[in-house]
């Protein structure tokens, strides 16, 4: 696996929609497990190759519970704030039915290349009151800068998202912490989605094996779990 050194040089791509959309999701590819959840800690794990702890168990398409046989690799480029990173996708294959999946990791969405960790920024800034023209324009990225019609897709795709989900969400952030702060007076959020990002936080602050993971990321995970047991 390769990282690539930061570019400092300022860019700016209007990436086309495929690859900026977010959360629309059909799928046949499994989820990695929860315990990988930065490009730092894949690298880590996945460089001598995907551990066996870590293969699937039950194929995607025929929904047999066998180990998957190990079936090469791609490379995907990755960018998230500071770095630009390539790594190894693994591809297993079926015993059973004799179809082929990846094992995607959880940071980025498939068929993408721009990490959550980005996203995350953009709607934090954002619901910081500051406008999407301003970040678009101050933003920089290991991928270069943004332009204001991305981020309002990103911005729209995730409000709606969080907006089906928001009960779901709250039941996993009421598990993990049942005593969470609500916060009032000049704290409290103004738009209604934010109360989510501000209970994530404190699940992050409070619990160690979730500081590294965003709100963002962990609904993504849990909605390409569901799609691939569904499907």
């Amino acid at each position: 696996m390769t990282i690539l050194k930061k570019d400092k040089r300022k860019r700016k791509h209007h990436w086309p929609a495929s690859l900026v959309s977010s959360f629309p999701l059909v799928t046949t590819n499994m989820s990695l497990t929860e315990e990988i959840w930065t490009v730092q800690s894949y690298i880590e794990g996945f460089i001598d190759g995907c551990p066996n702890h870590l293969r699937p168990m039950m194929c995607p398409h025929c929904q047999a519970e066998v180990m998957l046989h190990k079936h090469g690799s791609f490379k995907r480029t990755v960018y998230t704030l500071l770095e630009v990173f390539i790594i190894s996708i693994f591809r297993f294959k079926c015993t059973k039915c004799g179809r082929s999946t990846s094992l995607l990791p959880n940071f980025v969405m498939e068929h993408h290349q721009v990490a959550w960790e980005v996203k995350e920024e953009v709607i934090h800034q954002q619901l910081s009151g500051i406008a999407l023209l301003k970040i678009a324009e101050d933003l920089v990225t290991s991928a270069g800068k943004f332009s204001e019609k991305t981020l309002w897709r990103w911005s729209k795709a995730i409000r709606d998202e969080l907006k089906d989900s928001s009960s779901e969400q709250w039941q996993i952030i009421l598990e993990k912490l049942p005593h969470v702060e609500i916060p009032v007076g000049p704290s409290k959020p103004v738009r209604e989605w934010a109360w989510l990002f501000t209970a994530w936080e404190q699940v992050r602050s409070t619990k160690p094996g979730y500081m590294n993971i965003g709100l963002l990321a962990r609904l993504y995970q849990i909605k390409r779990s569901r799609a691939v047991t569904v499907g």
